[in-house]
């Protein structure tokens, strides 16, 4: 199978994840493109699943994010498999940091456009992928890349079946 990765990088963070993502995919055996949201979509006749990224910001989702979702639907992409992920953080480190921080975490960039790809009546994978970034500007957290390509595998085999 042919996939595109779409992503939204600010810091080059959810790129990684994105590039994680396709290397995964790679390595299953199949192809994937990645790219940038701002970016004009390609020729979607022969992509058969996309995955959709951006960086949690202000507890929003970005526009451009957002608007990839909208043109796969004008694009009659409707039937085939989509998936979403974001990158979020840094956590903080106390339980009632955390309690106060959660507005701006919950449900994140991948809980909003998960929620629009559905209400757009795209073919949304139900899980999301969600990695934590340590600093404002990052590094990931340890591990993130790892589970980025075990996600990609899963939604592979789900949407494989």
């Amino acid at each position: 199978m042919k996939g595109l990765v779409l992503y939204r990088s600010h810091y080059g963070n959810t790129k990684q994840v994105a590039e994680a993502i396709a290397e995964a995919a790679g390595a299953a055996g199949h192809a994937a493109t990645v790219q940038d949201v701002r970016r004009q979509l390609p020729d979607l006749a022969g992509v058969d699943f996309v995955l959709v990224g951006c960086p949690t910001r202000m507890a929003r989702a970005g526009v451009s994010a957002k608007a990839a979702l909208r043109r796969l639907r004008a694009r009659s992409f409707a039937g085939r498999p989509v998936a979403i992920f974001d990158t979020y953080g840094p956590l903080p480190k106390t339980p009632e940091e955390l309690a106060d921080a959660k507005k701006w975490i919950d449900p994140g960039a991948a809980g909003i456009l998960h929620e629009r790809a559905q209400r757009l009546g795209l073919a949304v994978y139900p899980s999301t992928l969600r990695c934590e970034v340590t600093g404002m500007k990052g590094p990931l957290a340890e591990h993130e890349i790892e589970k980025a390509a075990t996600f990609a595998k899963d939604f592979l085999a789900a949407i494989s079946r």
